[in-house]
């Protein structure tokens, strides 16, 4: 993976061999709006609504650059084909269109690597719904481990989803 870094922005721009990801922009919303207006993506996200609106991807964007946090669109020809952060947790989407094609493996990979650049915390969480096999495969290949099981509330089917915590400790990373 060829991974630069761009200084001086608050989400630094990551290239990986087939991505850019950058920041997330406000011409972003309507791409976004119709990539999480598909119940196959949204019900294995817990914040994410179903249906979802352009307006709520013009608030998501407007409220996802906090200092700390990095939320980045996934690109290629800067079309966004999801959505990756790092907060306290690895969170990631990919647009169904785009599945199959190890892009979010990539994208993972790449905020994996600059996780160990920006952060000194000793671990990194993320987790998955059960069922959803290909975020885990990514998770357990960047070296993630299993972790406990609770209960989230999952606002795309509005009810309680068993949610499996995963734990990179920074000497388990494969990335």
């Amino acid at each position: 993976m060829d991974l630069h870094v761009q200084a001086g922005r608050m989400t630094p721009e990551l290239r990986t061999g087939r991505l850019v990801l950058r920041g997330l922009q406000p011409g972003d919303a309507p791409v976004i709006a119709r990539l999480l207006n598909d119940l196959e993506v949204s019900r294995w996200l817990r914040v994410v609504p179903f249906p979802y609106s352009a307006g709520m991807a013009r608030e998501f964007i407007a409220t996802a650059r906090p200092p700390g946090q990095h939320v980045w669109a996934l690109t290629r020809n800067d079309t966004p084909l999801g959505v990756i952060g790092l907060e306290e947790d690895l969170g990631y989407w990919l647009g169904r269109a785009h599945w199959g094609q190890g892009l979010m493996a990539e994208a993972a990979a790449a905020v994996v690597a600059h996780w160990h650049t920006d952060s000194i915390a000793p671990a990194l969480r993320s987790g998955h719904f059960p069922g959803n096999d290909r975020s885990r495969a990514i998770l357990l290949r960047l070296g993630f481990r299993d972790g406990p099981v609770e209960p989230v509330q999952c606002r795309a089917s509005g009810g309680e989803v068993a949610l499996q915590r995963m734990v990179l400790e920074r000497a388990d990373d494969r990335g």
